[in-house]
């Protein structure tokens, strides 16, 4: 469950199939039919960057199954009235954020998709009802009130993620701020690209992975001018609030330029196509509240069968450029070694291929170092390391207790006197790149090149891995060694 990530890749590949049923649902909301709706749904659960992330445990699963269900949630509110949808929206959303900051900019988008959709519904019905209700006071009164119960539980969850983070660490955003978080990694790693260049690549990366994006954007606005329908603009605004703020984030150089960070455009194509078809039905909502909004009659365009089809080619066309951007080490470069492991592998050159595979081979270093320490059957506590590389040992190991680690609340009287403190060996990278942030390396500068004194080279184990550090292990000493030369003393 651990060394294998198992655990992890469980809760991602759950979390994707939520993702893959909420868009069902969805479609079973505006009654589509189900040739077209299994179609769709089909091709978002096959889109190769979804299989990938449903099987890596990590946080885009979550993130995708949270966006699904808040858009969907909000998409029935603007029809229902229901507070129920709405609440159910914004729990949504504060579990995205719990997965990802882009959370808040989803709570941003949703927090004025319900406000201006309150105080219009308001109005409209003040027409029909009293004077009183119709009032622009009592607009804004009930708009005020919806957006607060939208936004009570993300600004609930914020408010507890930053506070546990201040109280555990000393930093409010510890992931971004904090000496192992983003902002860290980037300085040490020299920075990424920012200012135009990166707008420009942002773009073309959510454009490789849903190329039909423009177009279904265009379709699905004339349709719902046309057809009355303000619900779909939920996942315009929802979702491509999001991708607006990566790409304000890669300009400004504040984080990398990823693919998967831009994986939420696919959720969005698909989104679309289920709007682009003409509903049929009324929404069943659980208690409708005092202004729901009937879909009625709606007028549709002169071929109604032509863009469902258009919809669903580009979906495909989607799923074709994901699969062969996914190959591309220039636009994918944390996926683009997986087509070493297909047939794909056949058509490459032998260095392209050796390549891919030196990727493939990552951390299998540490699977072998962590072998190795677990072979001389240590006490708990015998061997100090900083996880900023070191992690994956930690990981491998099947006797996680044997490391002390930057966690750990006696980490740093640990590294100031590892003897006195039980630890006997003392894991170093080189103090170069993101390890001259290494804990062990600002304690001790020189013990990558000679020990610091406190140390003697038990191990050194080169990497084969692309990306990670060399290791040096260090059998730590009784009574360290001082390297300082003694002063010299002048004669009267």
């Amino acid at each position: 469950m651990t060394d294998r990530a198992l655990a992890g890749v469980i809760v991602s590949a759950l979390f994707s199939a939520g993702a893959v049923l909420q868009v069902w649902f969805t479609g079973v909301d505006r009654g589509l039919r189900t040739p077209y709706l299994s179609t769709v749904t089909v091709l978002f659960a096959v889109n190769p960057m979804l299989l990938f992330y449903a099987g890596t445990g990590m946080s885009e699963g979550p993130f995708l199954f949270a966006m699904a269900w808040a858009v969907r949630r909000l998409m029935r509110f603007i029809r229902t009235d229901d507070v129920h949808d709405l609440m159910a929206g914004g729990m949504a959303v504060a579990l995205g954020f719990l997965s990802r900051y882009d959370g808040l900019a989803a709570a941003a988008a949703g927090a004025v998709i319900v406000f201006v959709v309150t105080v219009t519904r308001s109005a409209s019905s003040g027409a029909a009802g009293s004077a009183a209700c119709g009032s622009r006071r009592h607009r804004l009164g009930r708009a005020v009130t919806d957006t607060v119960v939208f936004l009570f539980p993300v600004s609930v969850a914020a408010l507890v993620w930053f506070a546990t983070s201040w109280l555990t660490t000393g930093v409010l955003s510890a992931q971004v701020n904090g000496s192992y978080g983003n902002a860290a990694i980037l300085d040490s790693s020299g920075g990424a690209s920012a200012g135009l260049s990166a707008v420009t690549e942002s773009l073309t990366r959510i454009l490789l992975l849903a190329p039909g994006l423009p177009v279904l954007v265009s379709l699905v606005v004339v349709l719902a001018v046309r057809r009355r329908s303000p619900d779909t603009a939920a996942p315009v605004l929802l979702l491509g609030g999001i991708l607006a703020f990566q790409v304000i984030t890669a300009a400004s150089g504040s984080t990398f330029g990823l693919l998967r960070f831009f994986l939420v455009a696919v959720l969005l194509v698909t989104v679309l196509a289920l709007a682009v078809p003409m509903p049929r039905g009324e929404v069943v909502a659980r208690r409708p509240g005092r202004n729901p909004r009937r879909r009625g009659v709606v007028t549709d365009l002169a071929q109604p069968v032509l863009t469902p089809v258009i919809a669903v080619v580009l979906l495909a066309a989607g799923t074709v450029s994901t699969t062969a951007v996914m190959t591309s080490r220039e636009w994918a470069p944390q996926e683009y070694a997986l087509a070493a492991d297909t047939p794909m592998a056949s058509r490459m050159g032998a260095a392209d291929l050796e390549d891919r595979r030196a990727v493939l081979r990552t951390w299998s270093t540490e699977r072998r170092l962590a072998q190795f320490l677990d072979d001389r059957d240590l006490p708990a506590g015998s061997v100090l390391l900083d996880t900023t590389f070191g992690f994956p040992v930690v990981l491998f190991s099947d006797r996680p207790e044997t490391f002390v680690v930057p966690s750990d609340p006696d980490f740093v009287t640990t590294l100031s006197s590892p003897w006195k403190n039980g630890v006997r060996y003392i894991l170093a990278v080189p103090p170069t790149g993101r390890g001259a942030r290494d804990a062990v390396n600002m304690r001790y500068p020189t013990i990558w090149d000679n020990g610091a004194g406190v140390g003697t080279l038990d191990l050194a184990v080169p990497n084969d891995g692309v990306g990670q550090p060399d290791f040096r292990l260090y059998r730590v000493r009784a009574e360290p060694v001082s390297w300082e030369r003694p002063a010299t003393v002048s004669r009267p």
